[in-house]
């Protein structure tokens, strides 16, 4: 049976990593995802060939175990919370502390820690609660004895927003809320449950679906990531087009702060009752209080699950298709296109073909770029996720072949859409491998209007080209896109860049600048802040160009309101220092 124990630092499950098998094939270890225990031969070369830089296996890099500054230790507080919590729930362990001290920010964090000496400043003290009681007992322990609160959820985010303030001189407490993970109530006459905020959406989907229920919000960190951080960070899922993005599933939700607690009392159905603190909590990240429950709209577990794929000749007649879907009105509950880099990378994580399969797959090569025509290097591809009773799944399947046709697109199959759907859940592995062996890498999103698409990601990848060459890259820098969520007005645009870090003094700071200089050309060329990561630390910088001065204050102002002694000290947004 697979552990569920996760690694302290990297991405996901201790038991699951990437590992070379040969030396020029690596392999999945453990059970639990559709690449596990499969031997990939492709992905090296495929690698080499796109950053033109060799992977050594016998060269990888070093780690070092971080080094962890002491506590600072309030000792009237840490009196305080022995009064309120047993020994068991609250810890002044390193590497308990160390793990609370960061999110999943490959190069800014997890980099840093493995293979840079660690952090100067860290959570002092980890605590956790089991109940909303014992939140606000914590809260006014650190009113009264001056201390900063962090919540923490999941630690996916990869915005840089659990590092702790280098000048805070307070003791930090992270606030961990996994143990409240209960689904407190369910409403079946009017479609909604009452759950609490630490709850991930792995067990949040488990719990829900013994009932018959599903919630539908699946971004790719659901394994890990909770509710909490969901209404946090104003996240987005996967399956949005069927069940809405986090603001659109949260009905309610209640908010602890140093000023009493926030909530609303109101239907399940919309209430126009004046402005909504609700709407604060969304993106608030960290920075007001700590969330503890929310009532969440739940659907009956769809009655059919179905996948497809399709294969066009370039990215804008993908555009054009995921256009003429979502006026057709037959959106399916996922849908993401893919470029030509992306689609070759989900190519190079198959299995050696031999037998029949490798002689099918050839036959099918020979036709696709034979007899069709089709340009690897331009190609894109789109998978679709299709639920709901059979006659909307039925129906939105004949939509979409028959918008497909006109995209002069390739069907390519239920089986390959269901990998490359089951893929993205993977991908953060493939992240921490290649680090590592010196290869820098991360991903980042925005959103776009529809006709600012193409220009966008254009812009982005000439960034990537004339940045990398101007601070020595080795090889060739790598820059993949893919549209994961599309709306009325634009879409969600999801960026993948990676380079070589061999030969660079700081690879990590190369990768933030070329980062930065590269948002600011998505900014310049109409594209969002972010779509649904954040703004964090490492983007507050940006945020006059986002907001007016007017707006920013508003913000500060309502920080205060509630959080006068900024007790929530993590400094993210518009909050930050």
């Amino acid at each position: 049976m697979a552990s569920d124990t996760r690694h302290p630092h990297r991405w996901g499950y201790a038991d699951t990593q990437l590992e070379f098998d040969g030396p020029r094939s690596v392999r999945m270890t453990g059970t639990r995802y559709p690449l596990s225990g499969q031997s990939m031969p492709y992905l090296i070369p495929y690698v080499e060939q796109m950053l033109g830089v060799p992977v050594d296996a016998s060269a990888p890099m070093p780690e070092s175990a971080p080094a962890v500054p002491p506590p600072r230790l309030n000792r009237a507080l840490m009196a305080a919370l022995e009064s309120l919590l047993p020994s068991e729930r609250r810890s002044i362990d390193p590497v308990a502390r160390l793990a609370h001290s960061h999110g999943q920010l490959a190069v800014g964090e997890i980099d840093r820690l493995l293979y840079g000496g660690g952090f100067a400043r860290v959570a002092d003290v980890v605590v956790e609660p089991v109940d909303e009681e014992e939140v606000r007992a914590i809260v006014a322990a650190a009113i009264e004895h001056g201390a900063c609160l962090v919540p923490f959820g999941g630690g996916t985010n990869v915005s840089g927003a659990l590092l702790c303030p280098e000048d805070e001189a307070r003791t930090i407490v992270s606030v961990d809320m996994r143990r409240m993970k209960r689904v407190l109530n369910v409403d079946r006459a009017n479609n909604c449950a009452l759950v609490e905020a630490g709850i991930s959406g792995a067990d949040l989907e488990d719990a829900l679906g013994a009932l018959g229920y599903t919630c539908g919000h699946t971004p790719d960190s659901m394994e890990f990531s909770t509710l909490g951080g969901w209404i946090a960070t104003n996240a987005s899922g996967m399956k949005k087009n069927r069940y809405g993005n986090i603001e659109d599933i949260v009905v309610e939700a209640t908010l602890v702060t140093p000023a009493g607690t926030v909530e609303t009392r109101r239907p399940a159905a919309r209430a126009s009752t004046g402005m909504q603190p609700l709407s604060l909590l969304f993106g608030s990240e960290g920075n007001l209080g700590v969330i503890t429950k929310a009532l969440i709209a739940i659907h009956p577990k769809p009655e059919e699950c179905r996948y497809g794929s399709f294969v066009f000749r370039g990215f804008a007649d993908g555009v054009a298709f995921l256009k003429a879907v979502r006026a057709e009105g037959a959106l399916p509950a996922s849908i993401r296109l893919v470029n030509s880099r992306e689609f070759r990378l989900g190519q190079s994580l198959r299995p050696a073909s031999r037998g029949l399969h490798a002689w099918k797959s050839a036959v099918q090569r020979r036709w696709l770029f034979g007899v069709l025509g089709f340009d690897l290097t331009t190609l894109a591809a789109c998978t679709v996720v299709m639920e709901g009773t059979r006659h909307e799944v039925a129906r939105q399947e004949r939509a979409l072949r028959r918008l497909a046709r006109r995209a002069r697109a390739v069907w390519g199959g239920a089986e390959n859409g269901r990998r490359g759907y089951s893929l993205t859940f993977a991908i953060a592995y493939l992240r921490d491998f290649f680090s590592r062996y010196g290869l820098v890498a991360e991903s980042f999103e925005t959103s776009v209007p529809w006709d600012r698409i193409e220009e966008v990601c254009a812009a982005a990848d000439r960034a990537l080209a004339s940045e990398s060459v101007a601070r020595g890259v080795a090889g060739r820098p790598y820059l993949s896109y893919r549209v994961t969520q599309t709306y009325h007005a634009g879409v969600c645009v999801y960026f993948t860049m990676a380079f070589s870090g061999r030969g660079l003094a700081d690879p990590g700071g190369v990768f933030h600048d070329i980062e930065q200089a590269l948002r600011q050309v998505i900014l310049d060329h109409g594209g969002s802040l972010s779509h649904h990561h954040g703004v964090g630390k490492i983007r507050q910088r940006f945020l006059p160009q986002v907001h007016s001065p007017a707006g920013l204050e508003l913000i500060r102002a309502a920080k205060r309101a509630v959080d006068p002694s900024n007790i929530f000290g993590i400094g993210n947004g518009a909050c930050g220092r």
